[in-house]
């Protein structure tokens, strides 16, 4: 018998891990955009042990290398660039082994004075779901969800088709916001989908919820590694205040590494410790991002059966509030905008789709958003810019605007007997703002680069 005897120092060497080279698994991603740098995000597979980032002014000759790392999960690593110049847009790429690995483009955080624009998308719904043979073998359709589409081969064809529509459009609408970079993008929420597993359900274990951020990078492809990403919470994003905190947390854990948005401490302005709220300076202009979802503690499911929310009962919870009129009081900014998923109320085309939060400047005196509405005519607020209804439209109520800049994925386009509004386009886009400090321009730009609508707000 032939007996084979392992060196000691090879039984070592065997017990290592083994290092492979790093994959990208998504784009970079930008980040926390200040005015003296930025974070870089970026997720990969393999050890990843040698990934250096060089950093140099747009149109520069030299690279240097830059940024001090911090890794915040086993395939994730963020850079945190300081030491630069406000308003200027810098050029990075991460190497390793001499392989470019991913690179992109920056700005740093606006002074005032100095002009820029910036690009809204919302409703994605990047579904988690690719329901294949393998995946439904793991993780099967529910017989529920069956007998409701009447089989369980027209619920696939159905969740299919939709998942193919959001792929298909994200893409394609960063492509052209991509054309010419802004300094940075807002998703007004609901970046991922979780149908196939039910109608606003908690994600069901956290490796869903990493997919549907990944997948999202995935789609939305060079535009996030050359404007910063801010994320607003939709009510499809895995977290609600109807969820219990470990059904959260399945969520939360994932977005905070491969979608994370400002810290507390990253602006003066403050925010959450869950970066689900915040607000930021930018130029000659205040943005707060709020949250509607995290602190509504009824469930609104569209099905009036089952479903206890009312139009009236959705809230940003008494902190978010109050920092919300602090925020407000203490602006210096001659421009003011809100950033959220959907009004803090619902008045719609119907009951139900009143109670789902729909019908945005409609509800402007609906529950708590008329609390919302008072502060934004106190303090001077011009734009309300949400999402939810999934298609562009514009309403003016006590000189404020209702703005929807469409969606950039969702399958599904309401009309006005669901919403209740009188004037919107059903297509699929983006919106474009730029912003001096003469005056503010809205475009509506659809899914092939044509404008549909466009307003100005001149500076008083």
């Amino acid at each position: 018998m032939l007996s084979l005897v392992l060196s000691p120092v090879l039984l070592l060497a065997l017990a290592l891990p083994q290092d492979h080279p790093p994959r990208p698994l998504a784009p970079p991603l930008v980040i926390r955009p200040v005015a003296d740098g930025c974070t870089i995000q970026f997720s990969f597979a393999g050890s990843g042990t040698r990934i250096a980032l060089y950093l140099r002014p747009e149109g520069g000759e030299s690279w240097k290398r830059g940024g001090e790392t911090s890794t915040t999960a086993v395939d994730a690593r963020e850079w945190q660039i300081r030491g630069l110049e406000p308003g200027k847009r810098y050029q990075y790429r991460l190497i390793s082994r001499g392989e470019t690995l991913g690179s992109g483009s920056f700005v740093t955080q606006r002074p005032p004075g100095m002009p820029f624009h910036f690009a809204l998308i919302s409703d994605t719904h990047v579904f988690v779901r690719d329901f294949s043979a393998e995946e439904l073998s793991s993780d099967p359709i529910s017989p529920a969800i069956v007998t409701r589409h009447g089989s369980l081969t027209k619920a696939l064809r159905t969740f299919r088709n939709e998942r193919a529509y959001s792929r298909a459009i994200l893409p394609r609408v960063a492509d052209l916001i991509a054309k010419d970079p802004p300094d940075f993008i807002a998703n007004l929420g609901d970046h991922i989908d979780l149908y196939g597993f039910g109608f606003n359900v908690p994600v069901p274990a956290p490796r869903w919820a990493k997919k549907g951020f990944l997948d999202y990078r995935r789609l939305l492809g060079p535009l996030g590694a050359n404007a910063a990403h801010f994320m607003i919470m939709g009510n499809w994003d895995g977290e609600q205040g109807a969820y219990t905190e470990k059904e959260n947390q399945r969520a939360r854990s994932q977005r905070l590494i491969y979608l994370p948005g400002p810290r507390p401490d990253t602006y003066l302005e403050g925010g959450s410790e869950h970066e689900n709220y915040y607000a930021f300076t930018w130029g000659d202009a205040l943005f707060v991002a709020l949250d509607v979802v995290s602190y509504t503690t009824t469930a609104h499911m569209l099905d009036r059966t089952v479903d206890p929310g009312r139009p009236d009962d959705f809230t940003l919870g008494a902190v978010q509030m109050a920092w919300l009129a602090k925020t407000l009081a203490e602006a210096h900014s001659p421009w003011r905008f809100l950033l959220i998923h959907h009004a803090v109320g619902g008045n719609a085309g119907n009951a139900r789709n009143s109670a789902y939060g729909r019908g945005g400047g409609r509800a402007a005196q609906v529950g708590e958003q008329a609390k919302v509405h008072a502060l934004m005519r106190k303090y001077g607020v011009q734009i309300f810019f949400y999402g939810h209804d999934h298609v562009f439209t514009d309403m003016v109520v006590d000189e404020i605007h209702y703005t929807e800049p469409g969606s950039a994925g969702a399958p599904w386009k309401f009309g006005g007997e669901l919403t209740g509004y009188e004037h919107y386009w059903t297509d699929s886009g983006y919106a474009r703002v730029d912003v001096s400090k003469e005056r503010i321009r809205v475009r509506f730009i659809d899914a092939e680069g044509e404008l549909l609508h466009e307003y100005k707000i001149e500076r008083r």
